[in-house]
């Protein structure tokens, strides 16, 4: 009996090679795509576990600070904090000692503080000048210092045409530029020169030799020097707020020589980190305000903002000295 041919549904399907690379490359793909989500949490796992060990395993210090710069007057003592933070745990006692340079007496008290603390730094000085002290904690082995800068004031009282302005020197931030604006003003440099540039609600500047007795080529003022130069001495702790006292240069983030400028508004966003302060006024913002107010011109193209009679805004000397 012959026999009967297998029906279509029993029949075994061709083979389709391109299917079958397509499904075993599909299969593939499915087991990297496991693979790399199963490295990825391994290492992050790995990350998470090796952080908290690593701060498990910290261990215990203390961190000292105190103020960068600290202000004081021949004579007279000044106090000033320090602190003592403990970390991971710390708990021991730090032994405070105050190293203070020739001509400072410098004292800490107390001198030992246990854990977190505070100690109180007390500084005086018989005469002027800048000095620095190191405040050194220890415990066992450990041990942190910082170093302050510190230095006596300065006061310059300048005599303009529109009355007195007396300026707060900062010797102990920026002890470069202040003694380069003393050297000049002890000379007589600052005699009798013009505020050249008047810009209303932005600054008064001074300091230019072209414009001594408000004469010469007025298309040179805002161009002169005095031969020498001061480096960019920046200090992040000072601004340039209304009355603050900084110095101008050729452009931002360069030295400067001796022309100044007086902020006769908040110019902080516009010109901190690019001009160095080194001074404020505490005495005669009028008069400030009052020789921004001097009218001005514009006539001469080399030089804008010039006060339109030079006698109405003259800067006729400097004197410095070591109390107001």
């Amino acid at each position: 009996m012959p026999r009967h041919p297998k029906s279509p549904n029993t029949q075994k399907k061709p083979f389709n090679p391109r299917k079958q690379a397509i499904q075993t490359s599909r299969k593939r793909e499915s087991r990297g795509r496991i693979y790399l989500a199963i490295v990825v949490i391994a290492v992050i796992a790995i990350g998470v576990g090796w952080y908290v060990y690593s701060s498990a395993q910290a261990p215990p210090d203390f961190a000292i600070a105190a103020p960068t710069v600290v202000t004081i007057q021949a004579g007279n003592q000044v106090s000033s904090k320090v602190n003592v933070t403990a970390m991971n745990n710390f708990g021991g006692s730090v032994q405070l000692v105050a190293t203070a340079s020739t001509g400072l007496n410098a004292t800490i008290s107390p001198a030992v503080v246990t854990g977190s603390g505070i100690a109180t730094l007390t500084v005086s000085a018989k005469s002027n000048g800048t000095y620095t002290v190191t405040v050194t904690g220890t415990s066992g082995g450990l041990k942190h210092s910082v170093t302050p800068v510190v230095g006596t004031s300065l006061y310059a009282t300048l005599k303009t045409t529109q009355g007195t302005i007396v300026v707060e020197l900062y010797r102990a931030q920026t002890p470069k530029t202040v003694t380069n604006f003393v050297n000049l003003a002890n000379s007589h440099f600052y005699d009798n020169l013009v505020w050249h540039r008047i810009v209303t609600n932005f600054v008064v500047q001074t300091g230019d030799p072209n414009t001594r007795n408000g004469g010469g080529d007025r298309n040179t003022w805002g161009q002169g020097t005095s031969g020498q130069n001061v480096p960019f001495e920046y200090n992040s702790s000072l601004h340039n707020n209304v009355g603050s006292v900084a110095m101008a240069s050729t452009a931002a983030g360069v030295g400067g020589s001796s022309q100044f400028y007086i902020n006769v508004a908040d110019n902080s966003a516009t010109l901190d980190s690019k001009y160095a302060v080194f001074g404020q006024v505490i005495v005669g913002m009028d008069v400030v305000n009052a020789l921004a107010n001097v009218p001005v011109t514009n006539q001469y193209s080399n030089a804008q903002n010039q006060p339109l009679d030079p006698s109405s805004a003259m800067l006729t000397s400097v004197i410095v000295s070591n109390s107001t």
